[in-house]
């Protein structure tokens, strides 16, 4: 199961990262307000994405956990 997951993984790491990285450079850009504004609102809009999936993930394992749970204690078999 955890092998399945790698390539997702990378890939919110590297998205993490890049986001990251925006934000530091948009830190030491010397651009005007409305234009942190914006950008920020975009960056704002990448994260909430990302928590979107990373959610969906938690969710579908939380799932796979009360399906095998239930089968070891015998409460899903009425």
């Amino acid at each position: 199961m955890t092998q399945s997951n790698e390539p997702n993984d990378r890939r919110l790491d590297r998205q993490l990262r890049t986001i990251s990285r925006r934000v530091n450079r948009l830190e030491d850009t010397q651009i005007t307000w409305g234009e942190l504004n914006i950008e920020f609102d975009r960056l704002y809009d990448e994260v909430d994405e990302l928590k979107k999936e990373m959610n969906q993930r938690f969710d579908a394992q939380d799932a796979k956990i009360d399906i095998i749970l239930r089968h070891i204690t015998g409460s899903g078999n009425s």
